[in-house]
């Protein structure tokens, strides 16, 4: 395969690149990917009909992913004492033929160049939340993605790796792990009966994952056991979620699961993602550390070190803050969304969105389709902050912080949420988000013109709020904490601007907090625990105009 004269086309220098599984040869403007006669442990290909299916596995499974690369499956033939990929002669091999890419496109170089942009992960966010919702749900057998086949999964990833690594912490984690899944038995049944365990790729670390003729492309999926692909759509993100903090950092791993959650909606995926997460990061540190074993690699040393970083975060994923609950306050226009967002993916917070949300609700097919004003009365109003509730609720329950980008110009709304807080135990703060009201107005004129994103606020919707507003109380303004957002858009993504809330996010429950973070006292809290969640009004009607559109943000 190193000889030009096999190729039925211009081939040039012919690059060699083997993998634990795998060759794959740089031939001219295409790859050929062989599967080597091997049992690695957790398959077997020593059988070439065996490897024969999985050349046609990878071009039927990959190609919905990864348009336009994965081009057929070529027989390699014996002719004589010469190897052809002609269609004479007796098939010896067969080789998946695939259209060669830069590599300098994969997530894993631009990671490592420091330019993998938030544009990139948004775009893999919205490619893989697409795929995810219309993947096939017709597993093979019914155990696939139960909570026995995943304990059998997890299970051997951790006995593996506390056999060929040194690592004090594997121990603890597979405690973690072990109680994880007897805690979460219910949720992983569930959901497979629910129909979220889907023909996924299985294998979605940043190696896998490229910039491609102006979109973001997915190949090299798992083709060798559907039970590591039919997997809860979950388990597939988390792989990316995980990758992504190992090798770029957590801003952009926390933006592509709020991304994903925000286009999927499914929250209750969250119940789940620590376990998957840990799962995903123990699976790269076992291959890493096979690698690392290698003495002869010449990555052997990097390796060793990936693994140990995997390992590190399995651990802090085992490790996390107790979460925090933050209800944004301000009115249209005044950088809610926005800052809201940054926020989320410099502290690992979940941002739920009423604009989204409210749409969600409504069917809307597109986030800039506009809602007419039958979707702001009062009810409408009521029913998309119980459903925010409810979806907080589901979220801290997970273990995960909690932004709520709403306008909250009701004290009903923000007593409702705190005496959530107070049921579930977890902190409670109002970010107040403040310009004046010019800024405001020259800012919705702004969007409106622009349309990208979900808010159907106008002008008039200001005007309504400005005059109906009912003021933060005294015992909420003791657990606001206020930002001008008249700075330049560039201040929401740097840690200083968010150090109060950022401090707050980090310390244990019950640790004192600065002055500017104040706690309610017992008797406040008290008063927010027996207050019921608000309800709608009885004089209230279907048909009533809104005395406000609070959340046309």
């Amino acid at each position: 395969m190193q000889r030009a004269r096999i190729y039925r086309h211009p081939a040039g220098a012919i690059t060699r690149i083997e993998t634990h599984i795998s060759i794959v040869y740089l031939a001219g403007r295409f790859a050929y990917k062989i599967i080597k006669p091997v049992a690695p442990g957790f398959a077997d290909f020593t059988s070439p009909e065996t490897r024969r299916r999985c050349c046609e596995a990878q071009l039927s499974l990959n190609r919905p992913l990864a348009r336009g690369i994965y081009l057929g499956v070529h027989p390699i033939m014996r002719r004589g004492r010469s190897l052809t990929l002609e269609s004479r002669g007796r098939a010896v091999e067969h080789a998946v033929k695939m259209r060669r890419f830069d590599e300098s496109g994969l997530f894993s170089s631009l990671a490592r160049s420091g330019a993998l942009s938030p544009r990139d992960v948004d775009r893999a966010a919205d490619r893989l939340a697409a795929w995810h919702r219309h993947a096939p749900r017709d597993a093979p057998l019914v155990r696939y993605g139960g909570t026995a086949l995943l304990k059998a999964q997890v299970d051997a990833v951790n006995a593996s790796l506390q056999a060929g690594c040194n690592e004090p912490a594997l121990r603890e984690i597979g405690i973690w792990c072990a109680r994880q899944l007897a805690q979460h038995t219910d949720a992983i049944d569930r959901r497979r009966a629910d129909g979220f365990v889907r023909a996924c790729h299985g294998d979605l670390h940043l190696d896998n994952v490229m910039r491609w003729r102006g979109e973001v492309s997915m190949f090299d999926c798992i083709d060798f056991d559907d039970a590591l692909r039919w997997i809860d759509i979950a388990n597939d993100i988390a792989f990316l979620v995980m990758d992504l903090r190992m090798r770029a950092g957590t801003r952009l791993s926390n933006r592509l699961l709020n991304r994903w959650l925000e286009v999927t909606g499914d929250y209750a995926a969250l119940e789940l993602m620590p376990l998957y997460v840990v799962y995903r990061a123990l699976v790269r540190a076992l291959v890493a550390s096979l690698y690392g074993q290698c003495g002869s690699h010449p990555k052997a040393a990097a390796a060793a070190r990936d693994a140990a970083r995997y390992i590190e975060i399995a651990t802090a994923e085992t490790r996390k803050p107790p979460p925090v609950l933050l209800l944004c306050h301000g009115f249209s226009g005044s950088g809610k969304s926005v800052a809201s967002r940054a926020l989320a993916a410099l502290s690992g917070a979940v941002c739920l969105s009423s604009d989204v949300e409210r749409k969600r609700l409504e069917s809307t097919p597109a986030a800039n389709t506009r809602l007419d004003a039958t979707h702001y009365t009062h009810e409408a109003r009521h029913a998309v902050y119980h459903h925010l509730l409810r979806l907080a609720s589901s979220v801290l329950q997970a273990g995960y912080s909690v932004i709520v980008d709403a306008t909250f110009l009701e004290h009903d709304h923000r007593s409702a949420f705190f005496a959530l807080a107070e049921r579930l135990g977890v902190r409670a703060r109002v970010l107040d988000f403040q310009a004046a009201p010019n800024i405001l107005a020259e800012r919705i004129v702004t969007r409106q013109r622009n349309r990208r994103d979900a808010s159907d606020a106008d002008t008039s919707t200001l005007s309504l709020q400005l005059n109906t507003a009912e003021p933060l109380r005294s015992d909420e303004m003791a657990r606001t904490l206020a930002f001008d957002t008249t700075v330049a858009a560039e201040a929401f993504d740097e840690p200083a601007f968010w150090k109060p809330v950022l401090d707050l996010m980090s310390s244990p429950a019950g640790e004192s907090v600065p002055d500017t973070c104040r706690i309610m006292c017992k008797s406040e809290s008290s008063r927010y625990a027996a207050e019921p969640d608000f309800h709608l009004p009885r004089s209230a009607s279907a048909g009533r105009q809104p005395r406000y559109q609070d959340d046309a943000q």
